[in-house]
């Protein structure tokens, strides 16, 4: 996804890998000791993706949605390489596979000279890591999550953050704007269980999975509102389109149950 955003927070962003960016050092140390403790959590390897994520505001970030996902956090966790290639040959597959030509098709029908293209490729934990890291709107985020974690080690700094406190900050803390990206390893992309449509007129890409496209392409043109329409028209095994953030190209795979 490409997002579009001000030069203030591209600089805001970059500013948030600064590991003392507005934070003593011993502030600094005792969030990452905090960190530490919090990332071991049994029901995922959270340990393992912390340590691959970039600077201690991503880190928290992410840390505070594992913390979020609570009992959920196994059953969201992203598939390793081997779970992946078993769904490649799962009839799971084949069944999601066809349920997006029907869409495709009546997308088609009902809009001549257009087609939808679907993407339903599995987006490992390793590229989820790397677009977490790189993305901007996520840096800027975590730059005034890392600020508020600063500010509450250093205002308790004489009785000591326990680990439960600062636990329950990262839970209670909300950001001015979600995140655009979930936190590695909890994308439902992770498990093939989110899908992500365009719409094309031969190969020229008319409407795609852009936050800046939404209210000129998404909304202005109408292809959100056709796209949803399509799907509501020939399936229910299809949730959306994701509204937190706000995404009217994203739709939410749920199979239906066996022998059904």
């Amino acid at each position: 996804m490409v997002f579009a955003l001000c030069a203030a927070s591209v600089n805001a962003a970059l500013a948030a890998n600064s590991p003392t960016a507005g934070c003593s050092k011993a502030a600094t140390s005792a969030i990452e000791s905090h960190i530490a403790a919090l990332a071991r959590m049994p029901q995922a390897d959270v340990q393992g993706t912390i340590r691959n994520v970039d600077g201690t505001g991503r880190r928290l970030l992410a840390l505070r949605s594992y913390l979020r996902a609570g009992d959920s956090l196994a059953s969201r966790w992203s598939w390793k390489q081997s779970q992946i290639d078993a769904y490649l040959q799962s009839d799971r597959h084949r069944d999601m596979v066809a349920e997006i030509e029907r869409i495709k098709a009546h997308f088609a029908a009902a809009n001549p000279g257009y087609m939808l293209y679907a993407n339903t490729d599995v987006r490992s934990l390793d590229l989820q890591i790397q677009r977490w890291n790189e993305n901007v709107t996520v840096g800027a985020i975590a730059q005034g999550l890392y600020r508020a974690a600063c500010d509450r080690v250093a205002s308790s700094r004489q009785a000591r953050t326990s680990k439960r406190q600062f636990r329950d900050f990262l839970i209670q803390w909300t950001p001015e704007q979600p995140a655009p990206l979930a936190a590695p390893g909890l994308s439902l992309h992770g498990r093939a269980r989110a899908i992500d449509f365009q719409v094309q007129k031969g190969d020229e890409v008319i409407a795609w999975p852009d936050t800046s496209s939404i209210r000129s392409v998404w909304v202005g043109a109408g292809w959100a509102g056709k796209l949803k329409a399509s799907i509501e028209a020939v399936s229910s095994q299809f949730d959306g389109p994701l509204t937190m953030p706000p995404e009217p190209w994203h739709f939410e795979y749920k199979p239906a149950p066996a022998g059904h």
